[in-house]
């Protein structure tokens, strides 16, 4: 097993990460998942009637973000490689960096893809945007060698951005879904692993962890038995676009509310930080823990003392029940709470984030297109 350690990103820095991140959050999920932009609608709430290790395998440490992004590092270029801060986003397929002619990607503060720094880069003319609802991405492909701790993925396609409209915590995105969903039209990293014969296995997991900068470790090329419980439940991809399944239920222990009960579309999206729902589900799961709608910040929010009587979250999967603590599921900056449940307006499937893998180990075959979830430890 190949390791690589990775540091802490802290160069950016928020004066209120819980309202920039979060609010900016939605937006892109909207954008990933085809739904009108936010400012475009309105607002308020619709009614209710309405395995062990493998010797090519590599470890990527993740960094742990306000427990709202968890990132790590990549180098792109041939043998003066540049390092960049990416998320891994199961939610799309395409990867994409600023470019060093990106002047809105300077003012962000994103470290900068220097092309005349590297030989190996091939550049073409084929255009690309990528909108994130009230956001957007566009530049050029490109292609260079993609480095991810000992591995070298030659001719990686990748989107070299010379404008945005939105900034982050991370200079770009990694997307681990399956090619179907690209929208600049290249092999996906994942996909081009495989196809160079760098792995043995067409398996990748992650372990998410909450409570510190050490946010987990990302898996390529296998898995790791000693950080989860008992054996891996696995279900089967309902859709080869997203990492999609079919969810039995989402509720609250000990509580008669049950959202989703006879099934219901789900996808694990590890570049989504919260539980996102349809609105009258989600409304029913906040009626049943008493949280209130903030309506200025589009979130519901939580007396933070009340979080230790709160219920544990559990999502039934292949009959199996999965549970989140109120801790992990309620998020806390000081003396404000919210819950890391997110109902969105027109959205008709659940998008299971960052809140259930910080507890749950998941596991993604590409192979037998399947995943496998466990309890982490």
């Amino acid at each position: 097993m190949h390791r690589v350690r990775l540091s802490k990103h802290s160069r950016r820095h928020h004066k209120f990460p819980h309202l920039s991140i979060y609010l900016a959050n939605r937006n892109r999920i909207r954008g990933k998942h085809g739904l009108t932009p936010i400012h475009a609608i309105n607002g308020g709430i619709e009614p209710k009637n309405g395995s062990g290790s493998d010797s090519k395998v590599v470890v990527q440490r993740l960094v742990n973000s306000c427990e709202t992004n968890f990132f790590g590092t990549i180098k792109m270029g041939g043998s003066n490689p540049q390092t960049f801060t990416v998320q891994y986003d199961t939610g799309s397929s395409d990867l994409w960096l600023p470019s060093s002619k990106c002047g809105s990607c300077k003012k962000c503060g994103s470290s900068l893809f220097k092309e005349s720094k590297s030989e190996t880069l091939r550049q073409n003319k084929t255009g690309f945007s990528i909108t994130y609802g009230s956001g957007s991405v566009k530049g050029l492909v490109a292609n260079d060698v993609l480095i991810l701790g000992d591995l070298r993925i030659e001719n990686q396609g990748f989107g070299l951005v010379n404008d945005t409209t939105d900034c982050s915590v991370f200079d770009g995105i990694l997307g681990l879904a399956f090619p179907n969903l690209s929208q600049i039209g290249t092999l996906p990293p994942f996909q081009m692993m495989l196809a160079q014969k760098l792995l043995e296995k067409q398996i990748f997991s992650f372990y998410m962890k909450s409570g510190s900068s050490d946010g987990g470790l990302l898996i390529i090329g296998g898995s790791n038995s000693s950080l989860y419980y008992g054996p891996l439940t696995y279900t089967k991809v309902t859709e080869e676009k997203y990492w999609s399944f079919l969810m039995g239920s989402i509720g609250f222990h000990g509580t008669n509310v049950r959202s989703c009960e006879s099934g219901c579309q789900a996808i694990m999206d590890t570049g989504t930080s919260l539980i996102v729902g349809p609105v009258t589900e989600v409304h029913g799961l906040m009626d049943a823990i008493k949280a209130v709608y903030d309506a200025t910040l589009d979130l519901w929010t939580m007396d933070c003392k009340l979080i230790e009587t709160l219920p544990h979250l559990v999502i039934q999967i292949e009959g199996i029940m999965f549970y989140v603590h109120p801790a992990t599921y309620v998020i806390r900056y000081s003396d404000f709470c919210f819950v890391g449940i997110m109902d969105m307006r027109g959205l008709t499937k659940w998008i299971i984030g960052d809140v259930f893998l910080r507890e749950n180990y998941v596991e993604f075959d590409l192979k037998n297109k399947r995943m496998g979830i466990a309890p982490a430890v």
